[in-house]
């Protein structure tokens, strides 16, 4: 029920998703390298935001610990949705691409990915983490972001993605969508 709040809220937030501040850009370009930063920027707009979003809660849940403030975690924060470029979904197709996923399984992404036009944006869309993964990793983005990038929807690679604990429960509660696993 709580994925399906988060994924309800995104959509809406992605309609009236407006600029951020110069004061916004800054900050992201401070925190990321200029490979990262080049990335990033081609996010659509709604992304962007919610990247920042994403960014600032997990700025916020690391204050006061022994992570805080760290450009890793928050560089993962920004970038973990890169792979959603290569789909080019808007977000009513993404609605359509998430819900298509939930009711025909996981398996099917990749065999769609193969095909052509709206079929294959689906399974790219459906693939987002490993092709943003492969997408950081092929510009020389940090190795946390890469980690991240590939492990933020499942919830067994979350231990092996070479983050902090404490790095990967902030990751995953300010994302909203995989849950921590119980004994996280």
């Amino acid at each position: 029920m709580r994925r399906a709040a988060h994924l309800v809220t995104r959509f809406f937030g992605s309609l009236v998703a407006r600029p951020l501040s110069a004061a916004e850009r800054a900050w992201v370009g401070s925190l990321l390298t200029d490979a990262e930063h080049g990335v990033w920027r081609e996010l659509r707009r709604a992304d962007r935001r919610e990247s920042v979003a994403v960014a600032r809660r997990t700025e916020r849940a690391l204050a006061g610990g022994p992570h805080a403030a760290d450009p890793d975690a928050l560089a993962a924060a920004l970038l973990h949705d890169v792979g959603k470029l290569d789909a080019r979904l808007g977000p009513f197709r993404r609605a359509g691409a998430t819900l298509a996923g939930a009711l025909a399984g996981p398996e099917y992404a990749r065999a769609w990915a193969t095909r052509s036009g709206i079929t294959r944006r689906v399974g790219l869309y459906l693939l987002h983490a490993e092709i943003g993964a492969d997408r950081l990793r092929v510009v020389g983005a940090r190795p946390a972001a890469v980690a991240w990038a590939a492990a933020h929807h499942d919830p067994a690679r979350f231990g092996a993605c070479g983050l902090p604990r404490a790095v990967v429960a902030a990751l995953v509660r300010a994302d909203g969508e995989a849950p921590l696993p119980p004994d996280w």
